[in-house]
């Protein structure tokens, strides 16, 4: 399985694109764990993407379980739900692969300020959540005219997977 992001920033009237990054993604331990459960039918599904003020490298243990906002950096809402139509599954036979397309936004009231890290959550409830994922990378300073949208590609090999 590999993943990558690429985040996109807009002015919100117009449409313009301001900033872009585009960079790899780490799934967390408990993010493995979210998709290890599925196979017993016990996990819950990504239901939202975050983000927060933090760049600092994950540990060698991947154990991150939240996203960090720092009040003096970031004001309005960090996380933002994913309708389930910003989800698309594609299978491309000749690479062997399905791909996993996810595409979540945060409207210019939220997450005002230096973003510098991003993930996808699944929220089980108003004070439980799963951080799938993190991602980090170069700040980006979001206006409350601003639009930020990150688009996910994650891919899953099918077939032998004897050579991995």
């Amino acid at each position: 399985m590999r993943a990558t992001v690429t985040l996109q920033l807009r002015h919100t009237e117009s449409g313009e694109l301001i900033d872009q990054r585009f960079t790899h993604n780490a799934v967390m331990q408990a993010g493995a764990g979210l998709i290890a459960s599925l196979f017993s039918g016990q996990g819950s599904a990504i239901t939202h993407m975050a983000v927060g003020s933090s760049n600092e490298p994950d540990a060698e243990t991947f154990n991150t379980t939240e996203l960090t906002v720092v009040a003096e950096e970031l004001s309005g809402s960090t996380e933002a739900a994913i309708p389930v139509e910003n989800f698309t599954v594609e299978t491309d036979e000749v690479r062997r692969e399905v791909k996993v397309l996810v595409r979540g936004t945060l409207p210019n009231d939220a997450a005002v300020g230096r973003v510098q890290e991003a993930g996808l959550i699944s929220r089980i409830s108003e004070t439980e959540t799963i951080l799938y994922n993190r991602v980090t990378f170069d700040p980006i300073s979001k206006g409350d005219n601003h639009e930020l949208t990150l688009f996910w590609e994650v891919t899953f090999p099918y077939g032998d997977l004897q050579w991995f």
